[in-house]
C-alpha cells in the first residue's frame, strides 16, 4: 500500500537513508496513519516507545501550517540520549535545537476530558530538555500532513535532572546558547503559557484512537524558543531558571 511504502521510506531516512521526495497525503488522518506505521516499524525492529512529543504548540507555528490545533508525535527510547552522550549529526539532514519542559508521568492519563489540573496531579516530575528536530522530507515539510506523517520532525531528546513541578508554569523563561549565539524563550510560547494544557490536549487527542499516556512516559511539551539550526561540533546549552540546565555536545 502507498502509506506502507511511504512509512518505510521515512523510517529508512532516519537510519542513514536518503531524504524522501515530497508527495501529497490525502489528509491529516492519512498522515497520522503513516506516522503510526513508522512507529510500528521501529518497534518491530526492537525499539520501544518512551513517550510523546507535542508540536505546533505556539500560535505562530500553527499559523505556518494553517493548523487548528497542535500536532502529535512519538518519542522512541533509542532517540533519548544519555547524559553526557554526544549527539552524532551524521544521519541528520538539517537539525535544529529546541528547549522544552519535559514531563514524566507518575500515573497514566486518559481522555477525553483530561484537564491541565489532571496532568499536574499525574506528573511525577519535570525536567529541562533539548529536543532535536529534523525533517526526513527533502526540503522540509510544506504542509501539515507532511509534518505529521514525519512524526512532527522528531529526531532526538536529552533530559536534564528531574525536579518537582513548580506552582506557576506560566512565568518560566529560558536561554539557549550555541557558540556565541544566544536565543531567549519563555513558556508563554507553549499553548498560552501552560505546558500542562498541551499534555491535556495530547491525552484527549489519543483518546480518539482508544489510546492513553502510560505511567512513566516522558512528554516533550513544545519549544520555549525558536528552533535554532546548529552543526556538528557545536556545543548546546540550555538554562531554565528555577528548573535547571542541560548541555549537549555534538559531533
Amino acid at each position: 500500500m502507498a502509506d506502507d511504502d511511504l512509512a518505510w521510506r521515512l523510517h529508512k531516512a532516519t537510519h542513514g537513508g536518503p531524504a524522501v521526495a515530497p508527495e501529497p497525503l490525502a489528509d491529516l488522518a492519512d498522515a497520522y496513519r503513516v506516522s503510526r506505521s513508522t512507529r510500528d516499524l521501529a518497534l518491530a525492529a526492537g525499539d520501544r516507545l518512551a513517550g510523546y512529543k507535542i508540536g505546533l504548540t505556539s500560535e505562530p507555528a500553527r499559523a505556518t501550517y494553517s493548523a487548528a490545533e497542535p500536532a502529535l508525535g512519538y518519542v522512541l527510547a533509542s532517540t533519548v540520549l544519555d547524559p553526557g552522550q554526544p549527539l552524532s549529526t551524521a544521519d541528520l539532514f538539517a537539525p535544529r535545537a529546541e528547549v522544552e519542559i519535559a514531563f514524566i508521568l507518575g500515573r497514566p492519563l486518559s481522555g477525553p476530558d483530561t484537564t491541565a489540573e489532571n496532568v499536574l496531579a499525574a506528573t511525577a516530575a519535570i525536567a529541562p530538555a533539548f529536543e532535536i528536530v529534523d525533517s526526513r522530507w527533502s526540503g522540509g515539510p510544506t504542509t501539515l500532513p507532511m509534518l505529521a506523517a514525519d512524526n512532527t520532525n522528531a529526531a532526538y531528546a536529552l533530559l536534564g535532572p528531574q525536579v518537582p513541578v513548580p506552582q506557576d508554569l506560566s512565568a518560566i523563561t529560558c536561554t539557549l546558547t550555541i557558540g556565541d549565539r544566544v536565543v531567549p524563550g519563555a513558556s508563554t510560547a507553549v499553548l498560552n503559557g501552560n505546558p500542562a494544557a498541551a499534555i491535556a490536549w495530547l491525552a484527549n487527542h489519543l483518546a480518539t484512537t482508544g489510546d492513553e499516556i502510560p505511567a512513566g512516559a516522558l512528554i516533550l511539551t513544545g519549544t520555549l524558543c525558536a528552533p535554532t539550526p546548529f552543526t556538528g561540533g557545536e556545543s548546546l546549552a540550555a538554562d531554565i531558571p528555577g528548573l535547571g540546565s542541560v548541555t549537549l555536545a555534538t559531533k
